[in-house]
């Protein structure tokens, strides 16, 4: 028997591409998923206490992975077409959850036949979705003076909307040309709805409504945050106190020290010391204001994982130095294999129309799920267990790069045009992006795009961490799933010294170039296109694997390009590994 008669998703698909608020294709209809209020059952719950603290939450919860009614939708678009008479209407009206169970999806109600979703639908910046406003549009804005019954007609053998005809009883006909134009619905404002809150009253909204095709990539960009996790967050102590963190809170407030000690003894006794308990519980109870500090913390324990703070646990997190060769201790100061770690991955709600920057910490915009309050505050997060390749960059002539006025010059520049995109999006962004930014970020791109070829992932597969501030000057390379414990090994081997050199020097000799050239290396930052000399041909990757959505990259900050010879950061390098003079 078929239980899944509307369709199946994956737990990671719920986090990164169908949560709520998205329009899902099942097997019969499209359908939205509800807000996380409204979700009756949740899988495994996950700990991870340094992004639970950051995001204001008690925990994280998987989605349930059974074979039925693990998560409640609503169909949607709401207004559906027969497929025999053309009878567009709203599923809305008389609607009966068990027949359209039963039937597996919606019905004409006037002629039984199949029908489908309408493709049309509106939406605004602000994260509101609803119906194409039919009657406002077939009759031009004006009322109906018939029965305000519609039909949706193909009338051409192409699939341009000048053949498709609206046509209402009243006698009013119009086409769908220019329905996709925001200008033909000026005066027509946001109602405010949300399709995932299903029976909530809508807000209040004046902007003005997008209008859109439901399975556009711009209708719905996930809000993400995650966290590797690192000793000494993934110490079982951690566990235990989140565990039991209401009653100890409980003790402390109601007897002092006392109350901890005490908690203590009924707790930790016998596995842990008192000194253990109170620096655990002491670390847990300062709260991450700033997303950078969760990658601070996250770079640390990679370039000091050989430390004893770090070394405690090999569940979560295992890593391994490989000796930089001094030829190149010029450039690269540490190269480090993790054979294991563990990412958790955290939905705190979407965008609609553009997509999100991962690091911005108060983001405009942004439709968060009710996560509750409390402790009943959680939000929806999957694991993901893989490998890695960290390499870090030597600072001392990274420093001495940025000295260059020409490098100094273009550096501003994408700081410049940084800040003013972020004004521009009413963004509040931590720290500033600069030169060296953009210099880690585009490495990053060129090993991946390179790393895909050698590792047997796809590039898709691979994603990226950038860490860059005074503190961190390095990239993170890796890779998982959530559907299972660990990956292929492919990545961590090419963190072997000869075959990162071999990726380096390709990955290198590679950027030199651009089948776009010479309108690629031309390019400069702009405001609205915060990219120098990089295009899809020869440094863009999928979003899914870049953190930043292809912004903030360049070549030219790391290899010599034409008319800009002195700014690459590997200069030098090009000569001694490719045997090519600049």
């Amino acid at each position: 028997m078929n239980w899944n008669k509307l369709g199946e998703v994956r737990p990671n698909q719920l986090i990164t591409t169908y949560g709520p608020g998205a329009i899902m294709d099942a097997l019969h209809d499209s359908v939205t998923v509800l807000d996380i209020d409204y979700w009756k059952n949740t899988g495994n719950t996950i700990v991870d206490l340094r992004l639970a603290s950051y995001l204001g939450v008690y925990n994280f919860k998987s989605p349930q992975t059974s074979d039925w009614d693990d998560i409640p939708i609503v169909s949607f678009p709401y207004y559906h077409v027969c497929k025999h008479c053309h009878h567009l209407f709203d599923i809305r009206n008389g609607f009966d959850r068990d027949k359209y169970i039963h039937d597996k999806g919606p019905k004409c109600p006037e002629c039984g036949w199949d029908a489908y979703p309408a493709r049309f639908i509106l939406a605004c910046e602000d994260g509101h979705m609803e119906d194409f406003p039919w009657f406002w549009w077939v009759h031009n804005g004006t009322a109906c003076a018939g029965t305000g019954r519609m039909e949706l007609i193909s009338t051409g053998n192409t699939s341009s909307l000048s053949e498709m005809l609206v046509k209402c009883s009243c006698g009013a006909k119009r086409t769908m040309a220019g329905a996709m134009q925001k200008e033909n619905f000026e005066g027509l404002t946001c109602s405010g709805h949300h399709p995932h809150r299903p029976g909530a009253r809508n807000q209040r909204c004046k902007k003005m409504v997008i209008p859109s095709q439901r399975g556009a990539s711009n209708v719905y960009f996930p809000v993400i945050r995650s966290a590797i996790s690192i000793p000494p967050w993934t110490d079982p102590i951690n566990d235990i106190i989140s565990n039991n963190l209401q009653t100890i809170e409980a003790y402390e407030a109601d007897f002092g020290d006392i109350g901890l000690h005490k908690a203590y003894e009924r707790y930790f006794k016998g596995r842990f010391s008192e000194d253990e308990f109170l620096k655990a519980y002491t670390r847990i109870k300062e709260k991450i204001k700033e997303f950078v500090e969760i990658k601070e913390m996250e770079y640390a324990a990679i370039t000091h994982h050989d430390d004893l703070e770090f070394k405690r646990d090999y569940k979560y997190f295992q890593a391994e130095d490989v000796q930089v060769k001094p030829a190149l201790k010029r450039w690269f100061s540490r190269l480090v294999k993790i054979h294991r770690l563990r990412e958790v991955m955290v939905l705190l709600g979407f965008m609609r129309m553009e997509a999100p920057e991962p690091e911005v910490n108060e983001p405009k915009h942004i439709c968060k799920l009710n996560k509750g309050s409390g402790k009943d505050a959680w939000l929806p997060a999957v694991e993901v267990h893989g490998e890695g390749v960290f390499i870090e960059l030597n600072r001392d002539t990274v420093n001495a790069w940025k000295q260059n006025p020409d490098v100094n010059r273009l550096s501003e520049k994408y700081k410049q045009v940084y800040a003013e995109y972020c004004r521009e999006k009413e963004w509040t962004l931590h720290g500033n992006r600069a030169g060296e930014y953009v210099l880690l970020h585009t490495l990053a791109h060129l090993l991946i795009k390179e790393m895909a070829m050698q590792s047997g992932y796809s590039s898709t597969a691979l994603k990226e961490r950038i860490y860059s501030s005074e503190k961190m000057c390095g990239i993170l390379i890796y890779t998982g799933s959530s559907d299972k414990e660990g990956s292929l090994g492919g990545l961590v081997e090419l963190g072997n010294w000869e075959k990162f050199i071999f990726i380096l020097r390709e990955a290198l000799q590679n950027a030199l170039t651009c089948t776009t050239d010479p309108e690629c290396f031309m390019n400069m930052p702009q405001k609205d296109r915060i990219n120098g000399a990089a295009c899809h041909s020869c440094t863009m990757i999928s979003e899914t694997a870049c953190e930043n959505g292809n912004r903030m990259l360049d070549r030219a900050l790391v290899v010599p390009v034409p008319e800009r010879e002195e700014l690459g950061f590997f200069r030098d390098l090009i000569g001694e590994l490719c045997g090519i003079q600049i």
